[in-house]
C-alpha cells in the first residue's frame, strides 16, 4: 500500500513539475516576443539621442519596408567598412609603425670612434708554459713528452672559433680531460703594452684584456667588450668611448706595439669582435694608417614607448631574457655558444659569459664532428640594435720602416709597429623614428567612426549607455516576472499539500474515534465479575 502511495505522488509531482516548465516557456516566449519590440524602440531611442538617423529609420514603421531595408543595409556595411579599416590601422601600429629617414643636418654632430680588438700572433709566454707543465703534469725540459705537452699549450692558445681542429687531436688523452682551458690561457699568456695615443690628449682611451671568438686579445676603445670578461656590468658604469664633432676635429687614435705582431679587427665600440669586415694584418716595422667612413644610425626618443615586437630592434641599455647588456654581434656570440652546449653539453673556452661546463679536447672534437660553428651561422638570428654604428675602411696608407743590414737588426732592441685611425667626417647618417604612434592610432579611429558612422566618443558613449541601460532594466523585469509566476505556482503546490495533509488527518482523528467507540462497546457486552471469600 506504501508503494503506491510513493508512485502515485512521484507522478503527481512529475505532472506538476511538466506543467510549471511548460507555463514557465509560454512565459519566455511571450516575453522575448515583448522584448523584440522593445528593442526596436531602445534603437530608436539610441538613434534619436546621438543623432543616428539611420538607426531610427530602420526601425520606423510609418515607412516602407524597402525603404527600412536599404537603411539597414547601410548601416551594416558602414559598421564593416569601420571594423576593416580599423583592423587594417591597427596591424600597421603593432607591425610596421616606425620608418628610417636620412638626416642631412651634418653640423655639429658628434660622433664615436672607432673600436679596435687586437688579437697577437705569438702570446704564449715560454717561461710560464715551462712553470705550468711542470706544476700540473710534472714534465720538465727534459722530458721526453715536454714538447708533446708543449704542443698541446698552443693548440690552446691559438685556438679561435672556426679553427680548432689542432685542439680536437688531444681528445683521446685522458690528462687533460680536467684542464680548465680558460684559467690555463690566463696562466700562460704573455700580456702586452700598447702605446696609445689620440687627437684629445686629456682623454684615456680603454683598454681590456678580453677573451673572444679569436681567442685572448686586447679590446682598445670597446666599453661593449667589458661583457666578455664575464664579470657582472652595469650599463651606466661602462666606460665611454672617445668621441669627437665632426668637421671642427681631426678625430684619430694613434697605437703603437712593441716586439710584437698581430691582427686588428675595427668595429664599432658598441659591439664585440665578431666579423671579417675590418681585418688588418699588422707586421713588424709596419706603419698604418687607415681612414673609415661611418654611417650612423639614431634613435628618436619616441622609440622607446614602442615594444620591441613593433621597433624590430634593442636598445643597448635594454636587459633582454639572455643578456643584461644588448648587442647584435653579442647576442650571436652567445647563441654559437648555447648551439654548442645543447649538441655537446659543453661551453667552448671563448664564451666565460656564458654559464656551462666548460670544453676540454674531448668536447671540441665532439663540436667538429657536428661541424659547429658553421651551421651555427644560419640559424642564430638576433634583432638589430636600433642605434649602429658602422664603419667601412676607405682608404689604407701602409709603409715599412725596413733596417739597412744584418748587424742593425741584431743590435736593435725593439723593432716598433703602428696603426693609427681616423673618421671621414659624415655627411648623411639615418634616424629610426616613430611615424604612427598610439596618438596617430587614436585619431585614426576617430576619423573612420567619424566617416563611415557619423559618431564621436560622447555618441558612442551615449549610445552604449542607453542600449545597456534598457537592457538591463528589461532583464530585470523578465527575472522579476519569472520570479513572481514560480512563487505563485509553488504557493499553490503548498496549498495543495497542506488540504491533503488536512485531510488524512481528519480521516485518521475519525478512525481513531471510530476505534475508540467500538472498544467500549466491548467492553460494555462483557458480564460483571464475581468475587470469590
Amino acid at each position: 500500500m506504501s508503494n503506491e502511495r510513493v508512485l502515485l505522488w512521484i507522478r503527481g509531482a512529475a505532472a506538476r513539475t511538466l506543467r510549471g516548465l511548460l507555463a514557465l516557456l509560454w512565459m519566455v516566449l511571450a516575453g522575448c516576443g515583448r522584448y523584440f519590440g522593445r528593442l526596436r524602440d531602445v534603437v530608436a531611442q539610441a538613434g534619436a539621442e546621438t543623432g543616428l538617423l539611420a538607426l531610427s529609420l530602420c526601425v520606423n514603421r510609418s515607412i516602407h519596408l524597402l525603404e527600412r531595408l536599404f537603411w539597414l543595409a547601410v548601416v551594416i556595411s558602414s559598421v564593416i567598412a569601420a571594423l576593416v579599416l580599423s583592423r587594417l590601422q591597427l596591424e600597421r601600429y603593432f607591425s610596421s609603425p616606425t620608418v628610417i629617414s636620412v638626416d642631412r643636418d651634418y653640423r655639429g654632430w658628434n660622433g664615436s670612434l672607432p673600436a679596435v680588438t687586437l688579437c697577437y700572433y705569438d702570446h704564449i709566454d715560454s717561461f710560464k708554459a715551462n712553470e705550468y707543465i711542470q706544476e700540473v703534469w710534472n714534465v720538465s725540459i727534459i722530458d721526453e713528452d715536454y714538447f708533446y705537452f708543449m704542443d698541446f699549450l698552443y693548440a690552446v692558445v691559438n685556438a679561435t672559433a672556426g679553427n680548432y681542429a689542432e685542439l680536437a687531436k688531444f681528445a683521446e688523452d685522458e690528462r687533460f680531460d680536467q684542464i680548465d682551458l680558460y684559467e690555463m690561457i690566463q696562466r700562460v699568456d704573455r700580456p702586452f703594452e700598447q702605446v696609445i695615443s689620440s687627437f684629445d690628449a686629456g682623454f684615456q682611451v680603454h683598454v681590456q684584456r678580453v677573451m673572444t671568438e679569436r681567442g685572448a686579445c686586447y679590446a682598445i676603445n670597446s666599453p661593449m667588450s667589458t661583457v666578455l670578461s664575464g664579470q657582472p656590468v652595469a650599463y651606466e658604469l661602462m666606460p665611454q668611448p672617445l668621441s669627437c664633432q665632426y668637421g671642427k676635429q681631426q678625430c684619430y687614435i694613434r697605437m703603437d706595439l712593441y716586439e710584437s705582431t698581430g691582427v686588428l679587427d675595427v668595429h664599432s665600440p658598441f659591439e664585440v669582435s665578431a666579423t671579417e669586415a675590418n681585418i688588418v694584418a699588422l707586421h713588424k716595422s709596419d706603419e698604418i694608417t687607415a681612414s673609415f667612413k661611418v654611417l650612423e644610425t639614431v634613435a628618436s626618443k619616441n622609440l622607446r614607448q614602442l615594444s620591441v615586437a613593433q621597433r624590430k630592434c634593442v636598445f643597448n641599455n635594454e636587459e633582454t631574457s639572455n643578456l643584461k647588456i644588448y648587442s647584435k654581434s653579442l647576442c650571436l656570440a652567445r647563441c654559437r655558444a648555447v648551439m654548442a652546449l645543447e649538441m655537446c653539453n659543453c661551453v667552448p673556452f671563448f664564451y666565460p659569459y656564458v654559464d656551462g661546463p666548460s670544453c676540454n679536447p674531448a668536447g671540441f672534437e665532439c663540436l667538429l664532428d657536428f661541424k659547429w660553428p658553421i651551421w651555427a651561422l644560419h640559424i642564430c638570428k638576433c634583432p638589430s640594435t636600433c642605434t649602429e654604428i658602422e664603419y667601412t675602411m676607405q682608404t689604407v696608407k701602409k709603409s715599412s720602416w725596413g733596417v739597412k743590414n744584418n748587424e742593425e737588426v741584431a743590435s736593435s732592441e725593439t723593432a716598433t709597429s703602428s696603426f693609427r685611425w681616423d673618421l671621414i667626417p659624415p655627411k648623411v647618417r639615418m634616424r629610426r623614428d616613430v611615424v604612427y604612434s598610439f596618438e596617430d592610432l587614436v585619431v585614426s579611429f576617430g576619423g573612420v567612426l567619424a566617416l563611415f558612422v557619423g559618431v564621436s566618443v560622447m555618441g558612442l558613449v551615449e549610445m552604449v549607455h542607453v542600449l545597456v541601460h534598457n537592457l538591463l532594466l528589461d532583464v530585470f523585469t523578465l527575472l522579476r516576472m519569472v520570479w513572481v509566476r514560480l512563487r505563485r505556482f509553488w504557493r499553490r503546490d503548498d496549498h495543495k499539500r497542506e488540504a491533503n495533509q488536512h485531510d488524512h488527518a481528519h480521516a485518521h482523528a475519525r478512525l481513531h474515534d471510530f476505534n475508540e467507540r467500538l472498544s467500549l462497546a466491548a467492553t460494555a457486552e462483557l458480564p460483571p465479575f464475581d468475587y470469590v471469600n
